[in-house]
């Protein structure tokens, strides 16, 4: 599950490796450049609906079934949502027993001007607030990584749904 897929690069580089990719985004013309780009890409899993579904949806209410998706990235999306814990509670909703989310977004900054200008309602994640969301969704936090920078750097922060218990027989 790609959130949030824009014109679809973390889709295009999950095709190569997952047996189906689901990639939302709440903008009809992001995907719109994204179903053009796939179908124009000379790359047949990427042009084929069974392969890849672009769907419109919102990050606050994906339009998935309850534990249906083994893997789930939202890719510099998560600090333009108003309740970044919304979000996160979403995707663990969505994630099966032993599913994996990875999300990789900016860690705290005070680039203010990135709210007016590219609508970013967050300024940064720190990792506390992350651990506190990933364990409300019910979701073990796994890794996190920084990939620093002169004026921002970016995290990377991982976690999984516990698998189902083995039942008593």
């Amino acid at each position: 599950l790609d959130i949030g897929t824009g014109t679809g690069r973390m889709t295009e580089l999950l095709a190569a490796r997952a047996s189906h990719v689901v990639a939302v985004d709440n903008s009809p013309e992001m995907l719109r450049l994204a179903r053009a780009k796939f179908a124009n890409s000379g790359n047949e899993r990427l042009a084929d609906p069974e392969q890849v579904a672009l769907q419109l949806g919102d990050f606050n209410a994906l339009p998935l079934d309850d534990a249906s998706i083994d893997f789930a990235i939202l890719h510099q999306v998560l600090h333009f949502a108003q309740m970044p814990e919304q979000v996160v509670a979403e995707v663990a909703r969505v994630l099966a027993p032993g599913g994996r989310v990875l999300i990789i977004d900016f860690a705290p900054h005070d680039l203010e001007e990135l709210r007016d200008k590219h609508a970013h309602a967050r300024l940064g994640f720190a990792d506390d607030s992350m651990a506190r969301w990933f364990h409300d969704g019910g979701l073990i936090p796994s890794d996190t990584r920084s990939l620093e920078g002169n004026v921002l750097s970016v995290r990377l922060w991982t976690a999984h749904k516990p698998p189902l218990p083995a039942p008593n027989i």
